[in-house]
């Protein structure tokens, strides 16, 4: 797919805008063309709209940006933030002496979850584990394993489009690569139900049982995947055969080799499920199991990580993600245990220590800019699936610590000195994730970025560390990369739940849900492709595979950096080999919990 701009045309969110949040378009046009006028006009459609030509606001067109290595068009950012008034418009701009104009979007006061919310929960039942498969799964068996043990691994969500693996996470041989996944997606269903309740309480009638729901399903499957000793297991996997007597509980390695190294430590999925079920035992409804069943499996999973986790890595070396998913672990079981009214010391002394860890990682580069080390060969921190976890670990810590009981008086001068420390903990931890989200805006301003697109501090393998837009392809994996539409929208997760943080001046927390905004936005359409990655809305809508269909509501994985140019951009691009369109059009379900908690949160 060509990236458009070889002839002017006029860029919008296809999912519309949320009618108080920042909002942009751009034109995107061949260099050296002339802008004269830009104006907005009102689409009559059969809903009301709150706004005529006469009274919306003008719109200025911003100076051509080119980002070096995207092709031959310049991008003219338009700042739309001023246009309030919910209705369908369109953005006019005359090019050259002819007028362009956007195709018609809509302003609502909820418009982006009026349309996500509903259609990633449908997704996300379309992707549970059902029919043959489970059937299958309700006796899953060990790799190479003569013993005959079996498990009960029903449940869960099948992977991505073509895969139907179930996995807490498939890169455990890397150090700093794993993704979260299942016990992410129960996490973050059952979060998204908190902040739409916050921020779009309209919607919590209709779609906040579903959130919470199909949460708890995950928290089902994570009781019934985890070991009689307390971790879990890592994942079932076919080695991509697709054939059910291949279903089998392990770890692979590249090229779908298989492994016995089945238990996963925080990283690989251990830290997210003992948070998934934590937050699971403090809802207002329960699954096939219940709050108590729920507590006890996050606890044991707890503890045994604790005295284990390093047994369960590769080099026995833990790095940034250890810290991260153990700290939202801790912070879950410290609020659960809060709830519940039972003892938390052990939780706030490991949440401590978490979060203290990832402060002690915070660095500045040559040009002073934050970010965080990842491993003991102090290499950056970078993700292509969570890159905003980490602040999202230390701010969920900040507020849990926050929303604890005032200590009885009848608990005395330590527990008052145990308080002061972790609310000091707490102070730092919001620090923390301050400076990196800063750190993070400081790269996405220090070059031409019309889009205002998320860099990272990157390091290729055998190379040296450098800013990116786009995950590095020469990596520890030996072969992975794709779009990046999960880490994108975890960063905007965290963006807008940083820009409530008291610590934040006017122009910061502006400056947070612009952030948030253009990241959500790019992934709605806003993009170099004009391309909506929520299957079944907006234009350009890519198809993976016609025999591994994407499902509606899913998110393909989306844009990265030239097949053969890193620095420049690609969208299933006609130089790439056969084989490869995987990269950017299967979809996969940690993009779309990840940008159910974006669009919650604005």
């Amino acid at each position: 797919m060509e990236a458009v701009g070889t002839s002017p045309v006029v860029l919008v969110d296809h999912l519309g805008y949320n009618a108080g949040a920042p909002k942009a378009a751009l034109v995107a046009a061949p260099h050296g063309v002339l802008i004269t006028a830009a104006r907005l006009t009102a689409v009559v459609t059969d809903r009301q709209s709150d706004a005529t030509n006469d009274t919306l606001p003008a719109v200025i067109v911003g100076p051509p940006l080119s980002v070096e290595g995207w092709g031959a068009a310049a991008y003219h950012r338009v700042d739309l933030t001023a246009l309030t008034d919910a209705g369908t418009y369109r953005l006019v701009v005359t090019v050259d002496g002819a007028e362009t104009a956007s195709e018609p979007f809509v302003v609502g006061e909820h418009r982006i979850p009026s349309l996500v919310v509903s259609d990633v929960t449908a997704y996300f039942r379309s992707q549970r584990s059902s029919g043959e498969i489970e059937r299958k799964d309700a006796a899953a068996h060990f790799y190479d394993d003569a013993s005959g043990r079996t498990v009960d691994a029903r449940g869960g969500w099948l992977d991505a489009s073509g895969d139907t693996s179930k996995f807490l996470s498939h890169l455990t041989y890397t150090r700093t690569m794993s993704p979260q996944q299942i016990p992410l997606c129960a996490w973050a269903l059952l979060t998204a139900g908190g902040e739409l309740r916050r921020s779009h309480p309209g919607f919590e009638t209709s779609q906040y049982p579903r959130l919470r729901d199909e949460g708890l399903f995950g928290a089902d499957f994570l009781v019934r995947f985890q070991s009689p000793e307390g971790y879990f297991y890592t994942g079932i996997f076919d080695a991509l055969t697709k054939n059910l007597d291949e279903r089998v509980i392990t770890a692979p390695l590249q090229d779908s080799v298989r492994t016995q190294r089945w238990q996963a430590a925080y990283r690989h999925g251990g830290g997210l499920a003992i948070a998934a079920l934590a937050l699971a035992a403090t809802v207002d409804d329960a699954g096939e199991f219940g709050p108590d069943t729920y507590f006890s499996a996050a606890v044991r999973g707890f503890d045994h990580l604790q005295a284990h986790n390093t047994e369960y890595l590769f080099d026995g070396a833990e790095t940034a993600l250890d810290d991260y998913c153990a700290l939202l672990g801790a912070s879950e079981l410290l609020h659960a245990a809060a709830v519940r009214g039972e003892d938390a010391t052990r939780f706030e002394a490991a949440a401590v220590l978490r979060a203290d860890a990832l402060a002690a990682r915070l660095r500045d580069d040559e040009t002073g800019t934050a970010y965080l080390v990842g491993d003991d060969e102090g290499r950056p921190y970078f993700h292509a699936a969570e890159s905003g976890l980490p602040v999202v670990a230390l701010l969920r810590f900040a507020d849990v610590v926050a929303a604890l009981p005032a200590p009885a008086a009848s608990d005395g001068a330590t527990r008052a000195v145990r308080d002061a420390a972790l609310g000091e903990a707490a102070d730092r931890a919001r620090s923390t994730a301050l400076a990196l989200l800063l750190g993070t805006i400081a790269r996405i301003d220090a070059v031409p970025n019309p889009f205002g697109l998320l860099r990272q501090r990157v390091q290729p393998s055998g190379g040296t560390p450098r800013d990116s837009f786009f995950f590095p392809h020469e990596n520890e994996t030996g072969y992975w990369w794709q779009g990046e539409n999960a880490g994108i929208s975890s960063v905007a997760y965290a963006a807008s739940r940083a820009s409530l943080l008291p610590e934040c001046n006017a122009a910061t927390r502006d400056r947070l849900r612009r952030l948030s905004a253009d990241l959500t936005a790019w992934v709605g359409g806003l993009n170099p492709f004009d391309s909506c990655m929520l299957q079944g809305r907006g234009r350009t809508n890519v198809e993976y595979s016609g025999v591994y269909q994407n499902s509606p509501g899913g998110i393909v994985n989306g844009i990265t950096g030239g097949w053969n140019d890193e620095d420049g951009v690609a969208f299933l691009p006609g130089d790439a080999e056969e084989g490869n369109e995987w990269r950017w059009a299967e979809q996969w379900i940690p993009h779309s919990a990840w940008f159910l908690l974006a669009v919650c949160a604005e």
